[in-house]
């Protein structure tokens, strides 16, 4: 294994020195490996995380309490918002309503990858003027029989097409869809293609051992932390 990734490594070791982690912070690659994955990150470690440029990758972490989780809603760049769109919680009342009505369209469907969205704001993201986030809401695994059938009349070809592509879609309502969809360029026809394809992510990658703290301290010297 690289020394980057073993430092990334042993970011996410649990029962990690705090010392030990603190240095690590230092690093980018160890410093996004615990803001994502950590649940053990302290109120000095969060701060210390945002200042030194990782705040996006802080906000994807769905372990933060929710007062910490709440900051980001508000955050000035939009690639923040988006992390943590995806999985905030309604915590303070609210939040989740302020992220549907934001002004960036990926924000909005960012949002709905959010299991905790309640039916009332899939059904406003379901009528966003951005087709993008309709065709989003068209994937959500838990999408109401009501909104599917809504979508399914969607003038945007690429949200019809999701619709055609679930697995509770009824076969006669699949046909029909398919068989209206009628791309305007070669790109097009490749796009619903591929989003009606199988494409599977890379296999996780294998946990290493944890490390003692003499080779935790060995591995830090080696990286010059």
């Amino acid at each position: 294994m690289e020394l980057d990734a073993e430092l990334s490594a042993l970011a996410t070791q649990e029962d990690l020195p705090v010392d030990v982690l603190r240095r690590l912070l230092q690093h980018q690659g160890a410093r996004s490996s615990a803001a994502l994955l950590r649940r053990d990150l302290t109120e000095e470690m969060v701060e210390e995380i945002i200042a030194l440029g990782s705040a996006r990758t802080l906000a994807a972490n769905s372990s933060l309490p929710a007062r910490v989780s709440a900051r980001f809603v508000e955050h000035p760049e939009p690639p923040v918002r988006c992390a943590v769109a995806a999985h905030i919680r309604d915590d303070p009342p609210g939040v989740l309503a302020r992220l549907a009505a934001d002004p960036d369209p990926l924000v909005r469907q960012f949002l709905t990858m959010n299991d905790h969205l309640p039916p009332e704001l899939l059904a406003r993201l379901a009528a966003d003027p951005d087709s993008d986030v309709r065709s989003a809401v068209a994937a959500h695994p838990d999408l109401p029989t009501g909104l599917r059938d809504l979508l399914a009349e969607d003038p945007d070809l690429f949200v019809r097409d999701a619709i055609a592509a679930r697995a509770d879609t009824p076969p006669e309502l699949r046909e029909r869809l398919v068989a209206g969809l009628k791309p305007d360029s070669p790109l097009a026809e490749w796009m619903l293609s591929f989003g009606r394809g199988n494409h599977a992510g890379p296999p996780p990658v294998p946990v290493p051992p944890p490390l003692t703290r003499q080779q935790a301290e060995a591995l830090l010297a080696r990286a010059g932390f």
